[in-house]
């Protein structure tokens, strides 16, 4: 089956509600802990490089040595009592980009903005329900990606997907204007156990990664969708490698975390 196509209702109906208020997530997918390991043998041969590179006639940046002038380099390091070897090339960012969003601007979806906006800027202080913990979206877990279909976030309590909460403590009604909208690949929606009018949304939100019919068919009416992706090819590159990322069981192959977010200037 082929891309879908909203009809010229349906899309206006979207372009209605989506406009204006922009928030962003960044995107970081990796072993972190790994990262900062390489990245600390990176800087130790650029710390070298820096200080040794014109006694020795050697290039000023590590990824320009050859063999033996690595050989040169790693041994000045292992003489100061380090054991991990260095790397002579960057490590791979943990960054794997940022997804701006525009949110709807109706009325009657005010609640459901609101609270995904103060989420995104952690203004409203910890989780009544945890005080440990707080309503923000900062370092909290995707910890749902289905290939080829949504990647899910925002259980600011549990990270696994058991648990959330909205600024207004606990949960809150689904708000039906949402329900009306038709997703699309890039659509932002609330996440909730149940579906229909009948839901209740917390923090759990999901990005719709497919625009194919039938699997949007299935979104439609079930959850509220309040958001749209802006257009732009290094967003839709950020969406196929969350998508690339989902396993079998659902769960990410690595770690998918919102490495940063907030609002964006307006103008």
């Amino acid at each position: 089956m082929g891309p879908y196509r909203p009809s010229g209702q349906e899309l206006s109906v979207t372009q209605a509600l989506m406009a204006v208020c922009q928030v962003y997530l960044d995107i970081c997918m990796g072993d972190s802990k790994k990262f900062l390991r390489d990245r600390d043998a990176y800087d130790r041969a650029r710390s070298h490089l820096d200080k040794h590179a014109a006694s020795y006639g050697l290039p000023s940046t590590p990824e320009e040595l050859s063999d033996w002038q690595r050989d040169i380099i790693q041994g000045i390091d292992a003489s100061q009592g380090h054991e991990t070897p260095l790397l002579f090339e960057p490590p791979e960012p943990l960054l794997a980009g940022r997804l701006v969003f525009e949110l709807s601007v109706s009325p009657k979806l005010a609640k459901t903005t609101t609270n995904f906006v103060a989420l995104c800027t952690g203004e409203k202080g910890p989780c009544k329900s945890a005080s440990n913990k707080k309503l923000h979206y900062l370092e909290c877990p995707v910890h749902r990606i289905v290939k080829g279909f949504i990647a899910q976030g925002g259980d600011i309590l549990r990270g696994d997907g058991s648990g959330g909460e909205s600024i207004y403590g606990g949960d809150f009604k689904a708000e039906e204007e949402g329900l009306k909208v038709m997703p699309r690949k890039g659509s932002l929606g609330m996440a909730s156990s149940k579906t229909g009018s009948g839901a209740r949304n917390t923090s759990q939100f999901f990005v719709v990664l497919t625009d194919d019919e039938a699997q949007l068919k299935k979104l439609k009416g079930q959850y509220v969708i309040f958001g749209q992706l802006k257009d732009g090819e290094a967003e839709s590159h950020v969406l196929d490698r969350l998508s690339g990322a989902g396993g079998d069981n659902e769960k990410p192959l690595i770690p998918v975390w919102i490495g940063g977010c907030g609002t964006c200037p307006s103008g």
